[in-house]
């Protein structure tokens, strides 16, 4: 189960919880034998479920008793790290602020779009990634027209990844994109307007502004890179598939 890998589970907890809400309670030996393994990996998978609050354990009859929580308390864990996240959010957009050393250029119009997915398609080398924040959807197809699907398949030629976050809304129209392969989604917990999108690559910041022209904000600097990068992992971390 991937989703509670993202939850910050180990893989060996994650499987752990699954069976224990299948078996429901049972001695910790049964449950180490149910996964087929070490009494000590079973222990550890217990004490790390105990700690995150999904599991409940204890002694009966002289033996170690485990049960998994409700998985409603997953949704509960959820809710408070991104409420922690919401709180650290001033501290984060406290780093956006452009050093006077930083290249920033405002351009309008759907070519300025076309040409900074182009450069960072050309610039970003295997392996690499090119990160989204609010993507927008219909909008940024429409302004990539025929442009997408040249820039897509030399990305993916060049197998570099593409993450995204996105409102829930737009969930089925992402997942119905042809160029999906090195693609990986995630999507916020509400839906709202989206009327920004920002794209990170390389040390290039590019902020769109979803006007009926839409305005581009091009920065380039290695430690505004840098910070939005950062914050786009924690957003992704705060976030579901």
């Amino acid at each position: 189960m991937n989703i509670l890998e993202d939850l910050g589970l180990t893989k060996i907890e994650a499987a752990a919880y699954e069976r224990l809400l299948r078996l429901g309670e049972v001695p910790v030996s049964a449950l180490q034998k149910s996964l087929g393994i070490h009494p000590q990996i079973a222990y550890r998978a217990v004490e790390g479920l105990v700690e995150k609050g999904l599991a409940a354990a204890y002694r009966k009859k002289n033996k170690k008793y485990v049960s998994a929580e409700h998985p409603k308390k997953l949704e509960e864990i959820e809710k408070a790290r991104l409420a922690r996240l919401k709180d650290a959010l001033p501290e984060f957009a406290g780093l956006m602020q452009a050093p006077k050393d930083a290249l920033v250029r405002t351009s309008v119009g759907i070519e300025a779009l076309r040409t900074f997915r182009r450069l960072a398609v050309d610039e970003l080398k295997t392996g690499d990634s090119f990160l989204i924040i609010s993507a927008s959807a219909d909008r940024f197809y429409t302004a990539m027209g025929d442009t997408y699907a040249e820039t897509e398949r030399k990305r993916i030629k060049k197998k570099i990844w593409k993450k995204m976050l996105a409102s829930p809304a737009d969930k089925e129209r992402f997942e119905q994109d042809p160029f999906r392969e090195h693609t990986l989604f995630r999507f916020f917990s509400d839906s709202y307007p989206t009327i920004s999108t920002t794209q990170i690559f390389g040390v290039h910041v590019g902020i769109i502004i979803w006007t009926a022209e839409p305005v581009l904000i091009h920065i380039k600097h290695e430690d505004v890179a840098a910070s939005y990068r950062h914050y786009f992992e924690e957003l992704w971390k705060a976030s579901t598939a």
